[in-house]
């Protein structure tokens, strides 16, 4: 037996589900398989760039990057 399941969407999303696969020689699981894979992209990212956000506002850890950044200066001009 096949694993799969059924799921219910609007006959509109169904189309262009279709549309979509046909014009990428996809399979409808392929095409949402890539479409999800990029949905968790985009959420790593938009994480990320709140983290970096995070970071660069605080004193401390700009401090850090400060101290790294000099250390990897000092490392360069030794070489």
């Amino acid at each position: 037996m096949a694993d799969t399941t059924t799921v219910k969407v609007h006959t509109s999303t169904r189309d262009l589900l279709l549309a979509l696969g046909a014009s990428r020689r996809e399979s409808a699981d392929q095409v949402i398989r890539a479409a999800l894979a990029a949905m968790q992209r985009d959420e790593r990212r938009r994480v990320a760039a709140a983290e970096a956000r995070a970071i660069k506002d605080d004193p401390e850890d700009r401090a850090e990057i400060a101290a790294i950044q000099r250390d990897l200066a000092a490392l360069r001009a030794g070489s």
